[in-house]
């Protein structure tokens, strides 16, 4: 009895078994695109880099400001230029001269 045509056969007229083939491509399936797949794991990889970048630069930014508070509680020199410089202010018995752009 002959195989219907629907069926896939080999030259020599065995039937081919497609299942091994279906079994692999749904493990390369999984291996590339599931949760634990390549693609995914090539994603994490570099959000993890990414935020390593981030905390790196935060980490930075905290040391200049913990130098910058000792500075504000302990230097008055660094006070006085950052009154000066950001608040404007001048001592009592100083003199602003304030000059104008003229075109």
């Amino acid at each position: 009895m002959a195989g219907s045509p629907a069926q896939a056969s080999r030259p020599d007229g065995g039937r081919l078994n497609l299942w091994p083939l279906a079994l692999v491509a749904l493990i390369l399936g999984f291996a590339l695109f599931g949760d634990r797949g390549i693609l995914h794991m090539l994603n994490l990889s570099g959000q993890k880099a990414g935020l390593a970048q981030k905390l790196e630069a935060a980490e930075t930014q905290n040391e200049e400001l913990r130098v910058e508070i000792a500075a504000l509680r302990s230097d008055r020199r660094y006070i006085e230029r950052i009154a000066r410089t950001e608040l404007g202010m001048v001592r009592d018995d100083e003199l602003v001269f304030q000059f104008t752009d003229q075109k």
